[in-house]
């Protein structure tokens, strides 16, 4: 399946930069490259507290902030509305 494919590369580029990668990371990577288009951290948080209570925007604000550093998720700026972000490889 290409989500996946492309989900084992971003965990790959993760490892080779020695990142730690905490079950939340996973979950949110996991969650950026099953969507297939833009979310909000708002989503992301929304979409992941049923199985991580204690995330927050700042902890997804912050991870999101090393993937955009490994080149793992583009952010899109919308005039007038929250930050966007995407998984950005693709096969």
């Amino acid at each position: 399946m290409m989500v996946q494919h492309d989900l084992n590369q971003a965990l790959q580029r993760m490892r080779a930069k020695n990142i730690t990668l905490t079950p939340q990371r996973y979950a949110l990577l996991k969650f950026l490259y099953a969507q297939g288009s833009y979310t909000t951290v708002k989503d992301i948080c929304e979409a992941l507290i049923v199985k991580y209570p204690h995330i927050n925007a700042m902890t997804v604000n912050s991870s999101l902030h090393v993937f955009k550093q490994l080149g793992l998720v583009r952010e899109l700026a919308v005039i007038g509305a929250a930050l966007r972000y995407e998984a950005a490889i693709c096969s």
